[in-house]
């Protein structure tokens, strides 16, 4: 990247990234750049999406709104961010200097109005961002310049969502609402990337880097989300960087008259970019435009339907990848009075209640999958490759009932299958696509079973549901298909492709389960690789239906879910919000606040009003 002469003019690229023919290249001269709003000394700015209104802190910290000075609002303020929320309303959140607090503001029609606030942490904010997630959720983002973020719920309810490891020395932030990206910069190393959506994972990449692994001269400051890309601030090195799509534009832009450029601000609109870059040092704001086309955006998964936990359970005792899969039990007198099994791959059983209180816990050890038939549950035991039973008695208690050895080598998914009156069939499978299928014998002192036969698929399983009524057998093949085959062993094991993975189902596929209603049967298939759920007819030709995905409740305090291994459902009539029945769905990432994995509960009349499904006669 060369200068072009005295006049410090330099290139840029101003179409980059959108791969069009003929794309022009201008030129940002010194004489280019104006200040911006001379009278005043403003420490940080942001401008509505659009328009050209904007709020700003003066020197002293005090707020303004289109050039009014708030006498309403504090003095003191650092750090800067708005939004524009559905009601037309702004959302400001600014750090309170002396008590460290963090202001969210409402602002309507240009008048602050009363907020919210987040309590002081325990260090001083370094900076903050904040984000709106395609639910219109509002989260923000405070900077801990140790290392680490915390992102705070700012709807319904003011509180903590995660925790975020950083890097040292961030200084500041920005997210990008549209790609769900979260944009810091760390001083004197460069500019990451992360999720900003809290059921994502948190792994971060490169935007640009400090020479000579990178575009930045001496570091990164100040940044501002542009269309499709980002600006960014080198204030040691005076100069202005612009990326489209994770790709720098161009060369870098030197901004005059300013001793350390150290905060940054963006508007768009009608194809011009319009930058302002502000002086921690007190020089006047200097602002320039130039021309920035904007790709037509996209809209992904329109067809998926939106639904809420009405409760979770307690979380599992250690974090990591530990709850797995869910069960069942239902109470022959009292629905009410219902039981859900939970597996912990590190340590044994849960059993719950359907307000989600933790009853019991069995450790019996690395459980993966568990399945229930009547006071019967069995689940998969990784620590010795068996078959470990539970005994089930009136009230919903579960006891350790012993274990029945398999041959199978890294046992992994499990289900259960009423072949007829006192016969119960498990059909297990090992991480190598082979399964196998047990007769058990639950009459004598302690369990046992007989091979019935055995089974594979090409690649690794996990779930897999058995359907008594139509006798057929689902098996997830985990990169590949949900299949199909009779569930008698006496039936040779044809398997049947019932839906593959491609753009609606995605890779990994986890937990099966079946809605058995009088009128309708579904199948429920976790789609682990883009956290959302497949419903189809358990039926042949198994109509797709539809699928949805379960967001933040904001109202109720529970979380959405993520990385969903195991699921189970059940059509019962469990009363309450569970009449129509009950979804069991493992949540591989828990939130609000962050904690070890659990159990999320979600009205099956949820999954049906958003899907357009139709409701079962109930007597």
């Amino acid at each position: 990247m060369k200068r072009m002469g005295t006049r410090r003019r330099f290139a840029i690229l101003l179409c980059g990234g959108l791969g069009l023919a003929g794309c022009a290249v201008d030129s940002v001269a010194e004489s280019d750049w104006r200040s911006w709003e001379p009278e005043r000394r403003f420490q940080d700015l942001w401008y509505a999406p659009g328009t050209t209104q904007w709020a700003a802190l003066d020197q002293r910290g005090g707020l303004w709104i289109n050039g009014e000075r708030q006498s309403s609002a504090a003095q003191g303020y650092q750090h800067l961010d708005g939004r524009v929320v559905a009601s037309g309303d702004w959302r400001l959140a600014l750090a309170e200097q002396s008590s460290n607090e963090v202001h969210v503001l409402t602002v309507r029609d240009g008048q602050v109005m009363a907020g919210n606030t987040i309590p002081a942490p325990d260090y001083e904010v370094a900076g903050l961002c904040l984000y709106q997630d395609r639910d219109g959720l509002l989260s923000v983002f405070l900077l801990d310049e140790r290392g680490g973020a915390d992102q705070w719920l700012i709807n319904e309810m003011v509180a903590p969502l995660r925790h975020l490891v950083l890097p040292p020395e961030v200084q500041a932030c920005r997210v990008d609402d549209d790609d769900g990206d979260l944009y810091v910069s760390e001083e004197r190393v460069g500019v990451w990337r992360y999720a900003a959506d809290a059921e994502r994972d948190p792994e971060r990449r490169v935007v640009d880097m400090v020479a000579p692994r990178g575009g930045l001269r001496l570091g990164a400051a100040g940044l501002a989300v542009i269309p499709d890309g980002l600006a960014v601030l080198d204030k040691d090195a005076g100069t202005l960087h612009l990326y489209r799509d994770g790709e720098p534009v161009g060369a870098a832009i030197t901004v005059p008259a300013q001793k350390e450029p150290e905060k940054l601000a963006a508007l768009w609109r009608n194809g011009e970019l319009t930058l302002v870059v502000l002086d921690d040092e007190g020089s006047a704001a200097r602002t320039m435009t130039l021309p920035w086309r904007a790709a037509n955006p996209t809209f992904g998964d329109t067809d998926m339907a939106v639904v809420h936990a009405a409760a979770q359970t307690d979380p599992v005792a250690r974090f990591g990848d530990a709850a797995d899969d869910p069960a069942i039990w239902l109470h022959p007198e009292k629905p009410e009075h219902g039981r859900v099994l939970g597996t912990d791959k590190k340590a044994g059983l849960y059993v719950y209640d359907l307000l989600g209180r933790t009853r019991q816990f069995l450790p019996v050890g690395r459980l993966n999958n568990v399945d229930v038939r009547g006071d019967w549950a069995v689940a998969s035991n990784r620590d010795h490759d068996s078959l470990q039973v539970f005994r089930i008695d009136t009230e919903g208690n579960v006891s350790n009932a012993g274990e029945i050895e398999t041959t199978l080598k890294d046992i992994y998914g499990l289900c259960l299958y009423q072949a007829g009156a006192g016969e119960l069939h498990a059909i297990a499978n090992g991480k190598n696509g082979e399964f196998e299928q047990y007769r058990l014998d639950l009459t004598g002192e302690a369990p046992s079973a007989t091979l019935a036969r055995r089974f594979r698929v090409d690649s690794q399983p996990e779930g897999c549901v058995a359907d008594e009524v139509t006798g057929q057998l689902f098996v997830g093949e985990e990169d590949q298909a949900v299949w199909t085959l009779p569930a008698d062993p006496e039936v040779p094991a044809t398997l049947t492709k019932v839906m593959a993975v491609g753009e609606k189902l995605v890779a990994d596929i986890e937990g099966l389960a079946i809605y058995a209603g009088e009128d309708h049967r579904y199948l429920v298939i976790s789609s682990q690789g883009n956290d959302s759920y497949v419903v189809l007819d358990a039926l042949p030709p198994y109509a797709y239906r539809g699928r949805f995905r379960i967001a933040l409740d904001s109202r109720r305090g529970v979380d959405g879910v993520s990385e969903t291994d195991g699921l189970e459902v059940t059509s019962a009539n469990l009363g309450g919000a569970y009449e129509d029945g009950l979804l069991v769905v493992q949540d591989g990432r828990n939130r609000l606040p962050q904690a070890p994995q659990n159990f999320k509960y979600v009205p099956w009349s949820a999954v049906r009003e958003a899907l357009n499904l139709t409701r079962e006669a109930r007597p």
